[in-house]
């Protein structure tokens, strides 16, 4: 029991506070000042998680780490300058952060790290070359909103539609608002979904939740975001949100639909990811359809410029 709920709370950490802190951060911290993006040309102390230790990065090496490891490299060119954009810009954002003394512990001084549950993925293996063209053809560009360094998130698989902040983890980013994502259809991550019978159901929330009555429907009250993520809803009469329930279930996505059936509950999830941001997978699709990797960009982040440095 104790190894399931410590479990849980790393679950729950990586789906819920840390988006939420990143989120928070975003909307608390202007750039400084003093604080300048760096240049491409400059390197970035970046902690191997694997390693236990910090490197001293090329920037541009970094990014291409990162892009090989986030996206598949058979995506289109365009999502792929798109993904290198938003990758280049979270780390800017992470660098501002450093420059204004908010270092994380567990990076061990370190700008980013190299885990991609608490930052972003990176592989050291060889890159492709359309990988490493679509970095060193965005050199220097980086997002901003009302001058500020955006939190560029992003995510695989949207439902149709990505996720506000908002109805997420409570804190409205106006560059973070829910808009259509029709390609994600195509997404071999868009549909999944997970039945239990209604013993395993109650039992995986008694090991979470406190005061459940199962005298109530076993699931009820579901308040839904604009793009059908669940908010909140009711388990056992007991109030949950929706990123604890994904959290609790293991599920892909907040989206998910809830049947009963024949002792079972079903559930049917739409999307990949906490589904704020970019969606890669739409991004491609936008990409396959004659869009560029600016146009991806101002599509998924509202109201956001994009700047060179």
């Amino acid at each position: 029991m104790k190894k399931l709920l410590v479990i849980l709370f790393i679950v729950i950490f990586i789906t819920l506070i840390l988006p939420l802190c990143i989120v928070r951060l975003a909307g608390k911290l202007g750039v400084p000042k003093e604080y300048e993006p760096p240049t491409d040309a400059g390197t970035v102390a970046v902690y191997l998680s694997d390693e236990g230790r910090v490197a001293d990065m090329d920037i541009n090496e970094y990014l291409t780490g990162v892009v090989a490891a986030e996206m598949p490299a058979d995506f289109e060119y365009e999502a792929l300058k798109a993904q290198a954009v938003a990758a280049r810009t979270y780390l800017y954002s992470r660098m501002e952060q450093v420059a204004a003394g908010n270092i994380s512990e567990s990076h061990n001084g370190a700008a980013v790290c190299t885990d991609y549950t608490h930052c972003q993925a990176y592989t050291d293996r060889e890159a492709p070359d359309n990988i490493v063209s679509a970095v060193n053809e965005t050199t220097g560009e980086y997002m901003t909103y009302n001058g500020e360094i955006i939190s560029a998130l992003f995510h695989s698989t949207s439902s149709g539609a990505t996720e506000a902040a908002v109805d997420v983890w409570g804190s409205d980013v106006p560059y973070l608002q829910s808009v259509p994502s029709v390609g994600d259809i195509e997404s071999p991550k868009y549909l999944s979904s997970l039945t239990l019978s209604a013993e395993d159901f109650k039992a995986t929330a008694e090991e979470t939740l406190d005061g459940t009555d199962w005298s109530n429907p076993l699931f009820s009250d579901i308040e839904r975001s604009k793009a059908g993520g669940i908010i909140t809803l009711k388990i056992g009469g007991v109030s949950v949100r929706g990123t604890d329930f994904r959290a609790m279930y293991g599920l892909r996505s907040t989206n998910a639909e809830l049947t009963e059936k024949d002792g079972n509950v079903i559930m049917s999830v739409r999307g990949y990811g906490h589904g704020v941001g970019m969606s890669q997978y739409g991004a491609d699709y936008m990409a396959k359809n004659g869009s560029k990797y600016d146009e991806i960009l101002k599509t998924y982040y509202t109201g956001i410029e994009i700047v060179k440095k």
